[in-house]
């Protein structure tokens, strides 16, 4: 127990006077990382300090709610752990020990390299220093990183942490309306039982020692001997708000670690799923698609074993068909379609649903070119004789923006590094630090998610230009190559006039036997997707 505690208040480093700049900034990030790592972990603790009267530091309890929330709200690790170093970073520059001088060069770093991520959190050091911040949090002009340090700031700095819960109603209900829905992920820590509560738990007393989505573990007097068990929430009950001292709260998460691993049940924090693989339920309708005889019920049965799959593929087929009438049955959807372009909308719904998973500035807007582009080679495969169906082009198109969600620099910059001077690189359409190759982490991510070797070479043939590429994929290419410079004109400098005129486009329109008025016309029939959003 002590060992927690004692972990847990020098959890923060303010870091050795001496160092640089960018040695100070490189350690607030592995303080951040240490802290997020242990939230990730241990969710129950930071949860605990919400409402069990502690001596923890009061950075050190802002840091580890402002860790949970952002968790809560689906932030990007990465990009959670670079606001947490910015509040690391404002809790400093608020010291009235640090030097001023230091204080001045790392604004100018900030300023130099970028960082509108921390130089957002740094506004809010005066705030920060009142003991007032629920005074701020209704600001309209706060976007949610803001908010939410804000709001760990309230609960840290209560002395009396007895009732937290009218609290949050408070600041939800003075919230701007249009705002209220950023923090709705964080009403079921804020109207259900806490870790640290005194409870009855199937008319038992205990005490709540850890939780998940639906379930609670509970410590009680057994004569089994047993430390404690895993129930429904719904059989844990607190008649009357009581709660442990923090100490023994602390003493009893420790001699319980054991016997609360549970292999079972959903983590109380959002399930995060790895974009480098795609999910068992699709491997095995892949494997079932690349057989020479597809049978129709078997390939039915796995997507119906996904419910996502079921429901997405039932939406979509009943606004396709021509009549729009509802189809009522997955049969029915893959008919519709035909085998090969089910299997290649249910990929491209898979990956969507993993780049998007969590939450960062840009996401907004990588998810908007992404789309427009795949929208667009879609457009573009139904007029072009090319090996190419609508489908497939849109899912290659997909894998080839992969890197707008997966390289660390898009995921701390609120806006995108467009690069204008080449109309139809992709591997230079974005000023962004990579070891990697833009394509060729797109290769590799298609190869991981079993697409055919053709498409592979497709995408890897999109960093040449296209008078360059066999003939027998050079159609494919042109597709790509001309989509993504369209859908990249279009979103930042509406060019698209001076675009049409340029040789390598006049090239890549040749190739494809496209005329500018069918480009026109894709624009129209995709003009939903011609806007920007913007982060709020």
């Amino acid at each position: 127990m002590t060992d927690i505690i004692s972990m847990l208040k020098r959890l923060i480093h303010i870091g050795e006077a001496d160092l640089s700049v960018e040695q100070r900034i490189n350690h607030w990030l592995k303080n951040a990382k240490r802290i997020l790592t242990l939230v990730n972990a241990n969710p129950a603790l930071a949860a605990a300090t919400l409402h069990l009267d502690n001596e923890l530091p009061k950075d050190t309890q802002q840091l580890l709610l402002l860790a949970l929330f952002g968790k809560l709200c689906r932030f990007n690790d990465h990009y959670l752990q670079h606001v947490l170093a910015s509040l690391l970073a404002t809790f400093w520059i608020s010291n009235g020990k640090t030097p001023r001088d230091k204080v001045a060069e790392v604004i100018r770093f900030l300023r130099k390299h970028n960082l509108t991520i921390w130089q957002d959190t740094v506004k809010l050091q005066k705030a920060l220093q009142t003991e007032k911040h629920v005074n701020y949090i209704s600001d309209s002009r706060l976007n949610l990183a803001q908010r939410l340090c804000l709001l760990s700031g309230v609960f840290a700095t209560r002395t009396k942490k007895v009732g937290y819960q009218i609290v949050f109603t408070h600041i939800a209900n003075r919230l701007p309306a249009q705002h209220r829905h950023h923090i709705a992920p964080l009403i079921p820590l804020f109207e259900g039982l806490l870790p640290g509560a005194k409870v009855y738990a199937n008319g038992v007393p205990g005490a709540l020692v850890d939780i998940q989505q639906n379930h609670g573990y509970v410590f009680t007097l057994s004569k089994d001997n047993e430390d404690g068990k895993w129930l429904p929430l719904s059989a844990i009950h607190a008649p009357v708000a009581l709660s442990l001292p923090f100490e023994h709260f602390i003493a009893l998460y420790t001699d319980t670690a054991n016997a609360r691993v549970n292999q079972g049940g959903t983590p109380f924090l959002p399930s995060t799923f790895a974009i480098q693989h795609p999910p068992k339920g699709l491997i095995n309708i892949i494997d079932e698609l690349q057989k020479q005889d597809v049978e129709i019920e078997q390939l039915c049965e796995k997507i119906e074993k996904v419910p996502s799959f079921n429901h997405f593929l039932m939406h979509t087929a009943s606004q396709d068909n021509r009549l729009q009438l509802p189809v009522k049955s997955i049969k029915q959807a893959v008919l519709t379609y035909g085998i090969e372009r089910v299997g290649d909308m249910l990929i491209q719904f898979a990956l969507l649903e993993r780049l998007t998973q969590n939450q960062f500035p840009l996401m907004g807007l990588c998810k908007q070119i992404t789309l427009l582009a795949c929208s667009l080679s879609s457009s573009f495969a139904q007029i072009v004789d090319s090996k190419f169906t609508p489908q497939s082009a849109a899912l290659t198109m997909t894998f080839v923006c992969t890197p707008l969600f997966t390289l660390p620099g898009f995921k701390v910059s609120k806006s995108l590094p467009v690069d204008l001077s080449k109309a139809v690189s992709i591997n230079n359409a974005f000023k962004v630090k990579s070891e990697t190759p833009w394509l060729a982490i797109a290769s590799e991510l298609a190869g991981s998610w079993h697409q055919s070797s053709t498409w592979r070479a497709v995408i890897h043939q999109c960093g040449k230009a296209s008078t360059e590429v066999p003939k027998s994929i050079q159609k494919e290419q042109a597709i790509l190559v001309l989509s993504f410079a369209i859908a990249k004109a279009c979103l930042f400098h509406q060019g698209i006039y001076s675009l049409l005129h340029d040789i390598n486009v006049k090239t890549l329109l040749s190739i494809l036997n496209v005329q500018p008025s069918d480009v026109h016309k894709a624009l129209e029939s995709n003009g939903q997707l011609l806007f920007c959003p913007i982060s709020l």
